[in-house]
């Protein structure tokens, strides 16, 4: 992959620290490396053998050494999740800026801390939600602001994982550690929803399954916002490597939109249009049209042969949908499609997401694409449905 460029010119080459150098911390230290004005600095991790044939890059074992290297810039937390508020607090009380992987913490409380002291700091911060800085995603959201889908009423995460590299001592079984499924990992799809429709949440709920005493290996989360809008986020960790797969699904008035894979980089669509909506999809980035049907010829299958005609004067090409009226000629289908790999896609918006913090660091008027505040947002939803399927999960235990 050739290196990324910044679309304006940088006031100098950013140092940057990475504390933790697992698989990805790695994976960060690779793609980092390649962009322009950017160099890794320095990376922290306890067990030592991780941090041989770093070249050029200093090595600490004790991140706290790093806070007194007056060459970093921003430091990146890609630590375990409970300890996210003591690094990222120490780190901009240091007067470093800070990227934090997902989640924000485990706990509300210290989640809200780190938000207190960049405040008070006035240093910059962001979270690693990095499907904000998936072209893709991003297609859609600017599609839904048009207007293009009507309204979306549901939306729903299915998430299927392996957990063979997951040993029961490892820290993501531990609550402690990782704060459970919903929230190390379910927060990136609840930001999702929040990025695509962000709306006031109005009710939370859930439900989980426990395979022993130490592995609470599935969890769904069910959550109604404002509007209308209802979501559910499934994930489990149970399945084997052959069967792991993620779908999200979008049910708009207008259309049903069917994304793959955890880092999303192709979906199916199917549409109701008018020729202004049909021209937008036609024209939009990585749209890509497969067929199209005028509604005269589209079947309903709500009215089966002999139900009769029960729309009376009203025109075929007026849809209701909630009480909405929609002017629509066509159905389509067709894709949206990136044409890179996953790990191309992948690699790009673990870039994007630094290269928003550096600007940010530049440019104190630029808005984050992905601040603090929506790491505390999606922390929220999974506490809350954390808490509520493990209330019901121990309230069915004693009937």
């Amino acid at each position: 992959m050739p290196k990324a460029n910044f679309q304006y010119i940088m006031a100098k080459t950013y140092q940057i620290g990475i504390i933790g150098f697992g698989g990805f911390g790695k994976f960060l230290h690779h793609h980092w490396s390649k962009l322009d004005q950017v160099h890794i600095a320095a990376v922290a991790d306890p067990a030592a053998e991780k941090l041989q044939d770093l070249g050029a890059t200093k090595s600490y074992t004790d991140w706290r050494q790093m806070l007194d290297d007056q060459e970093i810039d921003v430091m990146a937390i890609v630590t375990t999740p409970d300890t996210h508020h003591a690094i990222a607090t120490a780190c901009m009380e240091a007067g470093k800026h800070v990227l934090i992987e997902k989640p924000l913490d485990v706990a509300l409380a210290d989640a809200r801390k780190i938000i207190e002291v960049r405040d008070r700091t006035q240093t910059v911060a962001g979270i690693d939600f990095i499907m904000r800085f998936n072209p893709l995603l991003q297609t859609l959201h600017q599609l839904m602001q048009r207007g293009v889908f009507g309204k979306l009423r549901r939306v729903d995460v299915e998430n299927y994982a392996q957990d063979e590299e997951l040993p029961i001592g490892h820290w993501f079984w531990n609550p402690a550690q990782s704060g459970g499924i919903l929230i190390e990992h379910a927060v990136h799809f609840i930001d999702l929803v929040h990025f695509l429709q962000p709306a006031k949440v109005l009710a939370v709920n859930g439900l989980k399954h426990n395979r022993n005493a130490n592995q609470e290996d599935q969890i769904m989360a069910n959550v109604l916002y404002e509007g209308g809008l209802m979501t559910t986020h499934y994930h489990s960790f149970a399945r084997p490597g052959y069967f792991e797969v993620t779908q999200i699904k979008l049910a708009y008035d207008l259309a049903d939109i069917e994304l793959s894979g955890w880092i999303p980089f192709r979906a199916k669509v199917r549409a109701l249009v008018n020729q202004k909506t049909k021209q937008i999809l036609e024209n939009s980035p990585f749209f890509q049209l497969s067929e199209t049907v005028s509604v005269e010829n589209t079947a309903d299958e709500s009215r089966p042969a002999g139900w009769g005609d029960t729309r009376g004067h009203v025109s075929r090409h007026t849809i209701n949908s909630g009480g909405i009226a929609y002017e629509v000629n066509e159905m389509l289908t067709g894709v949206f499609d990136l044409q890179q790999s996953k790990q191309d896609v992948y690699a790009q918006c673990v870039q994007a997401s630094l290269l928003d913090v550096i600007k940010k660091i530049e440019n104190p008027s630029h808005q984050l694409a992905a601040p603090l505040e929506a790491g505390l947002e999606s922390l929220e939803i999974a506490v809350r449905a954390t808490e509520s399927a493990r209330s019901a999960y121990a309230d069915d235990r004693m009937v």
